[in-house]
């Protein structure tokens, strides 16, 4: 029989974007972002100004916040999109998670900020009313930040990436703040004083929940959380599948940005080559990275026993070692092949029949090696 050591075969395929695409992409979605919220965050702030619309002023100021989170994503995106190097053999992907999770945390202070104003003018009793040029100006605010969030999330859902989609819900976020400032100004209008504020409350609480979702989700991949737990059955069962794997076992998963990585220890017979468990474990990377798109590397591990049950053969001597003892009793051996298994080991040693020999001495001195040394278990004579 022959065991195989460890073998490891990894192997990387493109995605359906490359990373120059995605950053290309993820930067003109954004700089669309940046160009409306410019535009939308100077016209809230004059019309509310003028208009005398305290919450347009602030929903003004709120989209000015909202220049920094693009910033973020294209710098994001940038470095996020660079190909590993020396200091970075995985890949830059975990800067976009990073910086998810920071658009996660700004949208929890946006939430928590529209509670504290909205509490503010509560208390402070200042009451306006504003003209009605506000309202359409909140209006258009709600339909541009709604368009914004459509088209953001189309292009996220393209590329699986983190970081549009955080962005998405961010400009959705702002249209759920704007129709807060929407309701208030008409309330104010109608008569409602205190209408907004009381809105306020309400939907910041659905922002920063939002909030919460993204930068949980964006801080479960930079703790290196495993996969969906349905999406890891389905990655068992077709490792299992595959021909020549007996056993699968150690599976480890986790996500890089829109990619996702994984390790595991396969079972094959411990008769065959170390050839033929690599050409195995190149099967198993390869089906895995073609039939899930999301999946771009996989770290194989080859056993030859399940190394989960069965003892361990850490302890055991190596080949150099093994000849030494042999040879104290047996003179010089070659051809020989060794089997780490259970716990101990199992040899086998090839001789030629052309070649004149004693077999029964040589029979004899193995018998009494297997005998002086405890980790052998077996030594048998193979003759061709």
């Amino acid at each position: 029989m022959i065991i195989m050591s460890e073998v490891l075969s990894e192997q990387v395929v493109s995605k359906k974007f490359s990373p120059d695409e995605r950053y290309r992409i993820t930067t003109k979605v954004t700089i669309v972002g940046a160009i409306v919220n410019f535009i939308l965050s100077i016209l809230k702030i004059v019309i509310g100004y003028i208009g005398h619309s305290h919450a347009l002023v602030v929903d003004g100021i709120h989209s000015f916040s909202d220049l920094l989170s693009d910033a973020m994503v294209v710098i994001a995106a940038k470095h996020g999109s660079q190909s590993p190097d020396e200091n970075h053999p995985y890949g830059h992907a975990r800067i976009e998670t990073a910086f998810a999770a920071v658009l996660g945390g700004i949208l929890i202070t946006v939430g928590v900020g529209i509670v504290i104003d909205a509490l503010d003018r509560i208390s402070s009793g200042e009451v306006a009313t504003p003209s009605s040029i506000t309202l359409w100006v909140a209006l258009f605010s709600v339909l541009s930040k709604e368009g914004l969030y459509q088209y953001t999330l189309i292009y996220a859902k393209k590329l699986d990436s983190t970081i549009l989609k955080a962005n998405a819900w961010h400009h959705r976020s702002d249209a759920i703040s704007s129709i807060v400032v929407l309701i208030g100004i008409g309330g104010s209008i109608y008569g409602i004083a205190n209408l907004d504020a009381a809105a306020s409350v309400i939907v910041s609480v659905m922002i920063s929940k939002i909030g919460w979702d993204i930068a949980k989700e964006s801080i479960d991949q930079l703790v290196d959380k495993g996969l969906d737990p349905d999406k890891v059955e389905s990655i068992k069962n077709r490792i299992n599948d595959i021909p020549g794997v007996l056993h699968m076992h150690m599976l480890r998963t986790r996500q890089m940005g829109s990619e996702s990585l994984l390790d595991v220890h396969i079972q094959v017979a411990p008769q065959l080559s170390v050839s033929e468990g690599h050409r195995i474990s190149d099967e198993v990377s390869h089906k895995l990275i073609n039939e899930f798109s999301d999946i771009s590397q996989v770290l194989v591990h080859i056993d030859a026993e399940d190394d989960e049950n069965s003892a361990s053969c850490s302890h055991l001597p190596l080949r150099d070692e093994i000849l030494k003892d042999l040879k104290s009793f047996c003179g010089q051996v070659e051809n020989m092949t060794i089997h780490y298994l259970d716990g101990q080991v199992s040899i086998e040693i090839i001789l030629s029949l052309a070649e004149p020999n004693n077999n029964d001495e040589l029979k004899k001195c193995l018998s009494s090696a297997v005998e002086k040394f405890d980790y052998i278990k077996s030594i048998d004579l193979i003759f061709q």
